[in-house]
Protein backbone atom coordinates (compact mmCIF):
# COMPACT_ATOMS: atom_id res chain seq x y z
CA UNK A 1 0.00 0.00 0.00
CA UNK A 2 3.02 2.35 0.71
CA UNK A 3 3.95 2.66 -3.17
CA UNK A 4 0.51 3.39 -4.11
CA UNK A 5 0.54 6.35 -2.02
CA UNK A 6 2.82 8.78 -4.34
CA UNK A 7 0.60 7.78 -7.53
CA UNK A 8 -2.33 9.20 -5.61
CA UNK A 9 -0.69 11.91 -4.60
CA UNK A 10 0.41 12.98 -8.04
CA UNK A 11 -3.07 12.53 -9.26
CA UNK A 12 -4.66 14.38 -7.14
CA UNK A 13 -1.57 17.20 -8.09
CA UNK A 14 -2.50 17.26 -11.25
CA UNK A 15 -5.94 17.91 -10.80
CA UNK A 16 -5.23 20.91 -8.96
CA UNK A 17 -2.43 22.42 -12.04
CA UNK A 18 -5.18 23.66 -14.04
CA UNK A 19 -6.77 25.71 -11.39
CA UNK A 20 -3.27 27.43 -11.09
CA UNK A 21 -3.35 28.38 -14.35
CA UNK A 22 -3.33 32.10 -15.04
CA UNK A 23 -6.74 33.69 -17.25
CA UNK A 24 -5.53 36.19 -20.11
CA UNK A 25 -8.09 39.28 -18.99
CA UNK A 26 -10.52 39.80 -22.22
CA UNK A 27 -8.64 40.39 -25.22
CA UNK A 28 -5.04 40.20 -24.25
CA UNK A 29 -4.89 36.58 -25.68
CA UNK A 30 -5.43 37.45 -28.70
CA UNK A 31 -3.59 40.69 -28.54
CA UNK A 32 -0.54 38.31 -27.68
CA UNK A 33 -1.09 36.03 -30.63
CA UNK A 34 -1.67 39.05 -33.12
CA UNK A 35 1.79 40.11 -31.83
CA UNK A 36 3.56 37.06 -32.15
CA UNK A 37 2.53 36.64 -35.41
CA UNK A 38 4.37 39.80 -36.80
CA UNK A 39 7.11 38.28 -35.38
CA UNK A 40 7.22 34.77 -36.22
CA UNK A 41 5.80 35.41 -39.83
CA UNK A 42 8.66 37.48 -40.51
CA UNK A 43 10.70 33.76 -40.70
CA UNK A 44 7.97 31.19 -41.07
CA UNK A 45 5.33 30.59 -42.94
CA UNK A 46 1.34 31.40 -41.64
CA UNK A 47 0.55 27.73 -40.30
CA UNK A 48 3.63 26.99 -38.87
CA UNK A 49 3.82 30.62 -37.01
CA UNK A 50 0.34 30.33 -35.98
CA UNK A 51 0.48 26.76 -34.25
CA UNK A 52 3.72 28.29 -32.33
CA UNK A 53 1.76 31.34 -31.41
CA UNK A 54 -1.34 29.70 -30.25
CA UNK A 55 0.76 27.07 -28.67
CA UNK A 56 2.79 29.69 -26.93
CA UNK A 57 -0.04 31.70 -25.36
CA UNK A 58 -1.65 28.59 -23.73
CA UNK A 59 1.66 27.85 -22.31
CA UNK A 60 2.27 31.51 -20.96
CA UNK A 61 -1.18 31.13 -19.58
CA UNK A 62 -0.19 28.07 -18.16
CA UNK A 63 3.43 29.80 -16.31
CA UNK A 64 1.86 32.99 -14.97
CA UNK A 65 -0.86 33.57 -12.62
CA UNK A 66 -3.96 35.58 -13.58
CA UNK A 67 -2.26 38.74 -11.93
CA UNK A 68 0.67 38.21 -13.87
CA UNK A 69 -0.96 38.15 -17.23
CA UNK A 70 -3.11 41.72 -16.44
CA UNK A 71 0.09 42.63 -15.33
CA UNK A 72 1.67 42.16 -18.82
CA UNK A 73 -1.08 43.49 -20.76
CA UNK A 74 -0.92 46.66 -19.16
CA UNK A 75 2.70 47.32 -18.97
CA UNK A 76 3.90 49.88 -20.93
CA UNK A 77 7.38 49.60 -18.93
CA UNK A 78 10.10 46.61 -20.19
CA UNK A 79 9.00 43.17 -18.23
CA UNK A 80 11.34 42.85 -15.89
CA UNK A 81 14.33 40.13 -16.70
CA UNK A 82 13.27 37.32 -14.41
CA UNK A 83 9.30 37.53 -15.93
CA UNK A 84 11.27 37.75 -19.49
CA UNK A 85 13.14 34.36 -19.06
CA UNK A 86 9.73 32.70 -18.08
CA UNK A 87 8.06 33.99 -20.90
CA UNK A 88 10.96 32.78 -22.92
CA UNK A 89 11.05 29.41 -21.56
CA UNK A 90 7.61 28.87 -21.92
CA UNK A 91 7.35 30.09 -25.61
CA UNK A 92 10.29 27.60 -26.14
CA UNK A 93 8.06 24.63 -25.50
CA UNK A 94 6.34 25.59 -28.17
CA UNK A 95 9.33 25.80 -30.86
CA UNK A 96 8.51 22.54 -32.36
CA UNK A 97 5.74 23.97 -34.02
CA UNK A 98 7.76 25.69 -36.23
CA UNK A 99 8.86 23.15 -38.02
CA UNK A 100 5.60 21.56 -39.36
CA UNK A 101 4.57 22.08 -42.64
Amino acid sequence: MRHLALPVLLLALAGVLPALAGEWPSGAREAFVRDCLVNAKARHKEGPARHYCECSADRVAAEFSSTELLHLQGSDDQVPAPMQERLLGASSQCLSQLNRQ
